[in-house]
């Protein structure tokens, strides 16, 4: 498959253009498919990243007579991007594993179809789910909520349907034309759950577009950033579980040690949850990493083994809960705790430049369902502490990785409390030309409604907040 991808034009570090030909090759190639990162399409072309290692591989082809041959064909977690397209643009998926169900307009938008160059009329009327309605607020009050319907057999949830057409912001249309530094504000707002891991991915990209690589003293503070948002967010998505499980004090400890954390912050004279601290040339004026770095380390190691502890007389409340598979993990991308809490072994840390590996070492719990996933996310707290204590005693140190080539064009990771989080950035005279961007909430949506399946209505909550789906990122 790699081969296929790499017979094509060569446009960018990381991207190939494909003829029709090459991409129906691409997706019938025989063998093991490479991993799935993402699809997305505009009136022009259809693109689907994958990886090679941990090295992202990007291909694209010509969109034809507003059709192209579906990803999904041979990737089915590129479902969701496919049907994404077509609601803003009119771009249809041919042989897509998909129903062809609406992803983003549920019939109340002024105008199908609304991105592209022909728009269509409005559909003039709200497209109802069916069954039984839940909504998934977005806690940060920073979008609408994402739409769960499902049916009721036998006192078990059946028949699961998703639809994100109310959380959409239109975010990243907004920014097209903008320079980055402009778009960069928007960007660090997306989500709650990325304040840190969405800007970060994005100025990585900008800066593999401009052929720039920052300096070890950048880098490193970006991973100090990096893992002090991962301990907060996962002491926050404990609480959530604790709380829906009736485990009040284990939810108030994990508040607790996230209110220490945003004290921290707060004292060395940044946003108590990390809002633009990132720029595109590294980070906040006035930030000092060391000082903050140091008190949140004080502030969360001596309350660990407390958390450990009520972790382990809570954590069998959860066994059984929402179990999402490892073969659904792998298939459909699923990354974060989330994914490794079901065996897969992804971790986009482990690629970066300068990255203290001694550090990663913890692999939580296998077994797919709450329990585990709230293992992984304390395994990974003690992993983020340590990470701080390599990062500290080594900070600034120098590597030989030399800067990538210019071509206006980059794609940038990173790992986010909730999974791999990736930017694609197309840069004109400066200014953005094109943008994507993959939230890993994305590639829990097709695998939503299995984990949810068989469950009774009433543990509904216990078992979406164990996930931790943020619906502002799904939605952009």
């Amino acid at each position: 498959m790699a081969s296929i991808l790499r017979s094509g034009e060569r446009v960018a570090l990381s991207h190939w253009h494909l003829d029709a030909g090459q991409w129906s090759a691409l997706l019938g190639a025989s063998g093991p498919a490479l991993p799935f990162v993402s699809c997305w399409a505009d009136e022009k072309r259809v693109y689907v990243l994958l990886l090679e290692g941990d090295c992202p591989l990007m291909a694209s082809t010509a969109i034809e007579d507003r059709r192209y041959v579906a990803p999904s064909s041979r990737f089915p977690a590129a479902e969701w991007g496919e049907r994404v397209a077509y609601d803003l643009y009119g771009v249809e998926a041919m042989a897509s594993c998909g129903e062809g169900l609406p992803a983003l307009d549920e019939g109340g938008w002024e105008a199908t179809w609304p991105l592209s160059s022909r728009p269509g009329p409005a559909a003039g009327m709200l497209r109802p789910l069916g069954g039984r309605n839940w909504l998934l607020p977005e806690r940060s009050g920073l979008s609408g909520p994402v739409g769960l319907s499902f049916d009721v057999v036998r006192s078990r949830v059946e028949k699961v349907r998703i639809s994100a057409g109310l959380a959409h912001r239109g975010i990243l249309a907004r920014i097209m034309g903008k320079t980055p530094e402009e778009a960069l504000p928007v960007i660090s707002r997306v989500t709650a759950g990325g304040f840190v891991a969405h800007p970060l991915a994005f100025v990585r990209a900008v800066a593999q577009a401009r052929g720039l690589r920052p300096g070890p003293g950048v880098r490193d503070c970006w991973m100090l950033l990096a893992e002090i948002e991962r301990i907060s967010m996962h002491l926050f998505d404990m609480a959530r579980t604790a709380r829906a499980m009736d485990a009040g004090i284990l939810a108030t400890h994990c508040d607790h040690a996230r209110e220490a954390v945003a004290l921290a912050c707060q004292d060395c004279g940044v946003p108590r949850r990390l809002t633009d601290v990132v720029t595109c040339d590294g980070f906040r004026v006035g930030l000092e990493p060391v000082p903050l770095a140091q008190a949140v380390h004080d502030a969360v190691a001596p309350r660990l083994t407390g958390l450990r502890e009520l972790c382990r007389v809570f954590g069998p409340r959860l066994r059984g809960v929402a179990v999402l598979t490892p073969q659904l993990a792998e298939d459909f991308a699923v990354g974060g705790v989330t994914g490794r809490a079901s065996g897969r072994a992804l971790d986009m840390r482990r690629r970066e430049a300068g990255m203290r590996l001694d550090a990663l070492r913890s692999t939580g719990a296998s077994a797919g369902d709450a329990e585990a996933r709230d293992a992984v996310r304390l395994s990974e707290i003690r992993d983020s502490l340590t990470l701080i204590e390599r990062i500290l005693a080594s900070i600034g140190m120098d590597d030989d990785e030399p800067a990538p080539e210019k071509t206006d064009e980059g794609i940038g990771v990173a790992e986010g409390p909730r999974g791999d989080v990736w930017y694609w950035v197309r840069l004109k005279n400066g200014r953005i030309d094109g943008v994507q961007s993959r939230d890993p909430g994305v590639s829990l949506l097709p695998v939503l409604g299995r984990m949810l399946r068989g469950h009774p209505p009433e543990m509904l909550s216990l078992a979406l907040e164990s996930v931790a789906l943020s619906p502002a990122g799904v939605a952009l």
